[in-house]
């Protein structure tokens, strides 16, 4: 009994099912506009369903960062490829981008969130934030 074909056939099942089973799907090219004077934070709130979609140009979508720093799209991007069209005198820092999927991985929504501005001016923003984490309100101790 030959086992070399039989193992070179087990390598390309195996191959076949770790292929298929990746997470993510191919790139989508994602342009981001960042207008003249914006600084600050931007989210990007995806897969919101009554939210207009991403405005496409070629094979990429483009995202123009609005005054508020806040945008929300119906369009999902679950494996972005960002390039940055920065018109603003600051630099893109603390770049993330999550996924919110069901407990079988099924993508529902997501975020992508960077500031804009200097590198003094980021850190400001992020200690702020570190700071503000926390309890809203008092927490009140149950006596039940």
């Amino acid at each position: 009994m030959n086992r070399k074909p039989c193992l070179v056939l087990i390598c390309i099942v195996v191959l076949m099912v770790v292929t298929g089973c990746s997470k993510k799907g191919p790139a989508s090219k994602v342009v981001v506009e960042v207008p003249s004077g914006f600084t600050g934070d931007f989210l990007l709130e995806m897969g919101v369903k009554e939210a207009p979609p991403l405005e496409k140009r070629g094979d990429a979508f483009v995202v123009t960062v609005p005054r508020d720093g806040k945008l929300v799209t119906s369009t999902l991007l679950t494996n972005p490829q960002p390039t940055f069209q920065n018109s603003s005198d600051g630099g893109i820092w603390g770049y993330s981008h999550l996924i919110f999927t069901t407990g079988d991985g099924i993508p529902t929504g997501g975020k992508i969130e960077f500031f804009v501005g200097t590198r003094k001016e980021y850190e400001a923003e992020q200690g702020r934030k570190n700071h503000s984490e926390g309890f809203a309100v008092s927490p009140v101790a149950s006596t039940a």
